[in-house]
């Protein structure tokens, strides 16, 4: 079968983008001949063939521009949604008072959400188009969720719920995958315990408390957790693995909360899972409504102990095996992490 696998954007690497890699690696161990295109290709430009009648099958992992996604044919169209995105002109589905947002999307109150996170045109552009997108969606083939959270979502937004189907990420495709390198064995023979020990070799040597490993930015909730810590009489102590935007607000909160020698700040790391190995508590102190949460999914396939808020997909993703708090109680986090 020739499938074209579509993404939005060629010189992007993020979550979405490393899934379709993944896609694609599968696709083409199962026979299958894939191209792989993109927005800079263009659509129907004579390299797919006009009207992609050339392929049998298009998947589509990430397509923000409505006109594009209206050339695609639905009859032969599977649409991955990994994220808010497709739902809501703000993109995060929650308002700049931060709070989470479940309503449909739709021109209110959606215009006087939406340009607190983009340009004026660039919101009145989304907000606009929104019922065009949601009207290309319904008449796809199939739609692919990673939750029953998100198919929700959809369905709240005008989506038929026949056409959606809940597939959770692999986690071991995340898992076993270190310094950009599939450590499972191709023939599907090597063991758990080998492949747990080759992420073994990779843990660090500092004895690891609490943990986080994620983005540091508002809607993944590192300020709470600092909040939280800073109302423990148990002195824990916590590692962060990763950055972004809130890295030197997140630095100067826990300094005037009085945590400043008690919070270490790991940056970037390439092997997260590994830390995840070594840590006594891994929390994931989201706010806003997470698709998903792969964090939690592996650190509970670990077998690490997990505290988590109680919002958006992160119930699916510890599959019962975390103890989880009230979404942005701090205090309940607080006494959580105490015991």
């Amino acid at each position: 079968m020739r499938v074209l696998v579509y993404l939005e954007k060629s010189d992007v690497r993020g979550g979405i983008e490393i899934f379709a890699e993944r896609h694609v690696a599968r696709l083409r161990a199962e026979g299958h001949e894939v191209i792989v295109g993109n927005g800079e290709r263009g659509m129907g430009n004579g390299e797919w063939g006009t009207g992609n009648e050339q392929v049998d099958e298009i998947i589509v992992h990430k397509c923000s521009d409505v006109a594009t996604l209206e050339k695609f044919p639905p009859e032969k169209t599977t649409l991955y949604v990994h994220d808010h995105e497709p739902i809501c002109p703000r993109s995060y589905a929650y308002t700049p008072l931060k709070h989470n947002c479940t309503r449909p999307s739709g021109v209110w109150p959606c215009l006087f959400c939406a340009p607190a996170c983009r340009s004026w045109k660039a919101a009145l552009g989304r907000v606009f188009t929104q019922r065009r997108r949601i009207k290309a969606m319904a008449r796809m083939k199939r739609i692919v969720v990673i939750s029953e959270f998100m198919k929700g979502r959809l369905v709240t937004n005008g989506i038929p719920a026949e056409i959606i189907s809940v597939e959770p990420p692999k986690i071991e495709d995340s898992l076993f995958a270190c310094n950009g390198q599939d450590v499972r064995c191709p023939s599907g023979t090597e063991t758990l315990n080998s492949k747990l020990e080759t992420l073994n070799s990779k843990r660090p040597t500092d004895t690891i408390d609490l943990l986080y490993v994620g983005q540091l930015i508002r809607g993944k909730g590192v300020q709470l957790l600092l909040a939280a810590m800073a109302r423990m009489k148990t002195p824990r102590t916590l590692d962060v693995v990763g950055t972004g935007n809130m890295e030197g607000e997140l630095k100067a909160l826990a300094a005037r909360l009085g945590l400043a020698d008690r919070v270490r700040w790991r940056g970037f790391q390439e092997n997260p899972q590994a830390w995840m190995l070594a840590a006594k508590c891994v929390v994931v102190p989201s706010f806003w409504q997470e698709p998903y949460g792969l964090v939690a999914a592996e650190a509970v396939a670990l077998g690490r102990p997990v505290v988590a808020f109680a919002i958006g997909g992160l119930p699916e993703a510890c599959g019962g095996k975390a103890t989880l708090v009230s979404p942005g109680d701090v205090s309940a986090l607080a006494q959580v992490l105490e015991r």
